[in-house]
């Protein structure tokens, strides 16, 4: 299996979707020691200059991945600056359905890893964890 997906839908039309998770990303994204590339400096988290960042308390970011297309309200794909030992791409499409907005993310790319990396990736628990933090900003809107 060459990539993993998880979806969620949450009950606004696409555009807010796409915005929310886009320009909010920071209010929704959990800060922990397990989401974080360096959780001792991590303040926020933002797509800006064609990436998205992870912001430091200095000042400073890394990029954890690098915006490929950008296409508001359907789509958004980035290629994955983290694992450096592969190449790997996230497509998160957003779709109409009834009562809301289908939120479909694959992480594709897993057989240019080491097996023990591409085996928690495909666990895929990482990625739900995240769309569930998604969803639930919905609920304190």
């Amino acid at each position: 299996m060459n990539s993993v997906q998880a979806a969620v839908i949450v009950p606004v039309d696409q555009a807010t979707a796409f915005r929310v998770f886009t320009d909010e990303i920071d209010s929704w994204y959990v800060r922990g020691p397990h989401s974080w590339v360096d959780p001792s400096r991590a303040v926020g988290i933002r797509f800006e200059e064609g990436y998205l960042r992870e912001l430091w308390s200095d000042g400073g970011h890394v990029d954890t991945g690098r915006i490929l297309t950008w296409e508001p309200p359907r789509r958004l794909v980035w290629a994955d600056l983290i694992n450096d030992q592969g190449a790997m791409e996230i497509e998160v499409a957003f779709t109409p359905v009834d009562g809301g907005t289908e939120v479909l993310l694959e992480h594709r790319g897993l057989d240019t890893l080491p097996p023990d990396v591409a085996g928690r990736i495909r666990r895929g628990y990482s990625w739900q964890i995240a769309l569930s933090w998604f969803a639930e900003s919905f609920a304190r809107l």
